[in-house]
């Protein structure tokens, strides 16, 4: 009986290992893009139905949330450096 599991061979060669990982990462970094690309032409699609008193609701929230989002970020970057001094 053969097993149907595929092997899988880790080459012992770093220069060959750091290319399949560069190559991995490109072939990742390109589906995100896409993905994100996809993402936001789907959401501005979404607020072109909405009325402008929405729009103006839904862009003041957006601002509201990353501007939320950037202050935990520099306070969670402060934390940690305090953190290791």
């Amino acid at each position: 009986m053969q097993s149907t599991a595929p092997s899988i061979q880790y080459s012992t060669n770093v220069l060959e290992r750091r290319q399949r990982a560069a190559a991995e990462y490109l072939a990742w970094a390109d589906h995100h893009a896409q993905e994100v690309a996809r993402a936001e032409a789907a959401q501005v699609q979404h607020e072109s139905h909405l009325g402008i008193d929405q729009r103006s609701a839904a862009a003041q929230q957006t601002i509201w949330a990353r501007r939320r989002m950037h202050e935990k970020h520099l306070h969670d970057s402060a934390m940690v450096q305090l953190r290791h001094r």
